[in-house]
């Protein structure tokens, strides 16, 4: 909140001297120099109400006591609606969940060890500790010290008081009981975690917000109202435009008593709303990304405002630290995580240089060149919890500094992809979560089209990118069309909640910086190739892949003073759309029937044929998504529950000589 003069006058009000205060008669006895350590050691419960706090501190204080409850306030909350209170909780709920704290909090929650509530209360400003221990002993500390740092390790001027008395304790625990019931409401433990892993739980689940939960729960709330208005408050900056995005939806409070009163009835009109509100939001969203670059002018806009394409060597560095970061956070995965980290690092390098393929395409498609070694689409897929979304987040925050929202299943259909090439431009429409019926349903027109915008002159229409749980194979006509990147890592549960903690770290602290120097670099790159094509020269293979992942080795190379991660390497066309890539699945399958259930095979060398009989009792759609997989030159068939594959191919193929053992 800005503080616009150092005095309040408060011009126009009335002062009411009939009206009584709650005052506390105190006698000094003395004054002490005291640490904070010693101020709150030798007590075993604490009860706080606080108003701004330190985070790193209330976990250092929180960690002496076997049991806590702390109410926060807020200082920004200065208006007695539902909205700017919905607001505020909401607000601190997500900074907290942001905090390197929260995983030790939500675990100290889970043990009934901790208990935090936010207020609904614009007229208090209390600061109030009451610690209580085992044999009986008890101390309240008060005065104007919040829960931080500044207030109590001498940073700041405070006045703290502290009583040791019994009646004390009992007046001051009596007012924050009845601060808790009357005008605070419940942060639980579900609300913690699922903020920690996806910021935006509570903008999609609003009943979750605590003053609603408490709504649901009671059936009726309170608010304390304001009797005075200050004109010259301002609610703070990240709390206003919340504010009045939520106010025009909730229901007209009704006031009773001189307080306003909600009813857990109203609210129903609200979650329909918002449900749609958010919808709407989405929807516009969606048509806003512009990647926009100009060839001619060797410049690159977002949204219409020109890009630094000369960023500083600090903000490079930083974007490498984070990026790195993200991938050593794959290293808590289980499954084949090496992998993962290359095919992911694969993607990375398709998804950057997508912002050239429509131009390139363009080019190569005048000058008689195929179209195809210049994908307009790349598709994740493999199981749940592999991280897929998370990564086309951070993709996109790397090129244009800003978080795109991801589009739904319902999105990719023809009609909506479409509008969405011709409406966007530069970064790639991330497809989520892709239903596997949708897929076939639309893939074929979508991706199958070789020569969409070509005729138009579309050089900066966006790429394609998809994550898939339901997947699992692409059909020969859509690989090699598509980058397909099949991820056979995850993460449990319980270790994706305390990864989520650096994942959202970089999520927040990655800008486009290092996506504006490698646009830099890239772009005389992207001109040569250009001019090979127009030249006709019928040896020149143009590899986007490689001159991309070169230009990024060599910003890594000097911009990092360690030995870069071995997933970083330079990459090829055949790194993409080589058989052995493509195929790699199915091979792994093959292979490990081979070495585990060779009784299942028949080598038939008259015929020249390999049979793989796929066991009784199991999925035969299996032996048809292996088939997809496997190159043309096999030969490969299904026929009943046999995978039939020609044998001299299959044995250079595999590198296996296919010779049953003699018994």
């Amino acid at each position: 909140m800005e503080q616009l003069t150092l005095f309040d006058f408060d011009e126009g009000l009335t002062v009411d001297a009939s009206r009584k205060l709650q005052v506390v008669q105190a006698k000094f006895i003395q004054s002490r120099e005291l640490s904070w350590q010693e101020l709150f050691d030798g007590f075993d419960e604490m009860y706080v109400i606080t108003f701004s706090s330190g985070l790193r501190f209330m976990e250092q204080l929180i960690d002496r006591f076997d049991y806590t409850e702390i109410i926060f306030g807020c200082e920004g909350l200065v208006d007695d609606s539902l909205a700017t209170i919905m607001a505020v909780e909401r607000a601190l709920v997500e900074k907290l969940v942001k905090s390197k704290s929260a995983i030790k909090m939500s675990e100290k929650m889970d043990e009934d060890k901790l208990m935090l509530y936010v207020s609904r209360d614009i007229k208090s400003h209390e600061k109030i500790f009451c610690l209580k221990s085992k044999d009986g002993r008890k101390r309240v500390i008060t005065g104007s010290a919040n829960m931080s740092s500044s207030a109590f390790c001498g940073i700041q001027r405070e006045n703290i008081s502290y009583y040791d008395d019994e009646e004390a304790y009992a007046w001051y625990k009596h007012r924050f009981e009845e601060f808790k019931d009357k005008c605070s409401d419940n942060v639980n433990q579900k609300v913690m975690t699922k903020s920690m892993e996806d910021e935006k739980f509570l903008e999609e689940h609003p009943e979750e917000i605590p003053v609603l939960n408490t709504l649901e729960k009671r059936n009726v709330v309170f608010l304390e109202q304001s009797e005075e208005e200050d004109d010259d408050i301002d609610i703070v900056a990240n709390i206003i435009g919340l504010e009045k995005e939520l106010k025009p939806m909730l229901p007209k409070p009704k006031k009773a008593d001189g307080k306003i009163m909600i009813v857990a009835e109203q609210m129903k009109k609200f979650y329909s709303l918002n449900k749609e509100h958010i919808k709407e939001k989405r929807e516009k969203q969606k048509t806003l990304p512009k990647l926009h670059i100009d060839y001619d002018a060797n410049k690159l806009f977002f949204n219409g405002k020109e890009c630094n394409l000369f960023p500083s060597y600090e903000n490079i560095e930083s974007d490498i630290t984070f990026l790195f970061s993200y991938f050593d956070s794959l290293n808590t995965f289980y499954g084949d995580v090496k992998q993962a980290q290359k095919d992911y690092y694969a993607f990375l390098n398709w998804y950057f240089a997508s912002l050239f393929m429509p131009y390139l395409r363009y080019v190569a498609y005048k000058n008689g060149y195929d179209v195809t070694p210049f994908p307009v689409v790349g598709i994740i897929y493999g199981e749940s919890n592999g991280g897929k979304s998370t990564f086309l987040r951070l993709l996109s925050k790397l090129m244009c500094n800003t978080r795109i929202p991801l589009n739904s299943t319902g999105d990719f259909t023809t009609t909506n992809i479409e509008g969405l090439k011709r409406g966007c431009e530069g970064i790639p429409i991330n497809i989520d979560d892709l239903d596997k019926a949708q897929f076939q349903h639309h893939a074929g027109k979508i991706i199958k089209d070789d020569e969409w915008g070509v005729r138009e002159h579309f050089i900066n229409y966006p790429a394609i990118a998809i994550t898939t749980n339901k997947l699992p194979s692409l059909e020969a006509a859509i690989s090699k069309r598509a980058i397909g990147c099949r991820i056979n890592a995850k993460i449990d549960k319980e270790a994706g909640v305390k990864n989520s903690k650096r994942i959202n770290e970089s999520m927040r602290n990655i800008t486009n910086s290092l996506y504006c120097e490698y646009v830099r670099r890239i772009l005389p790159k992207i001109d040569s190739m250009v001019e090979e094509m127009k030249a006709g020269n019928d040896e020149y293979f143009p590899d986007i892949f490689k001159i991309s992942s070169n230009v990024l080795i060599e910003i890594f190379g000097e911009f990092v003073h360690d030995k870069l991660p071995s997933y970083v390497e330079v990459l090829s066309y055949s790194d993409y759309f080589g058989e052995k890539v493509v195929g790699r699945n199915a091979i792994n399958k093959i292979l490990n029937a081979w070495e585990n259930e060779r009784k299942q095979f028949t080598v038939d060398k008259k015929k020249n044929k390999l049979v793989y009989t796929y066991p009784e009792g199991s999925n035969t759609y299996e032996l048809r998504y292996i088939c997809d997989e496997l190159p043309p030159k096999l030969n490969a068939s299904v026929a009943s529950r046999c995978l039939v594959m020609d044998l001299d191919v299959a044995r250079e193929f595999f590198e296996v000589r296919f010779k049953r053992r003699m018994l």
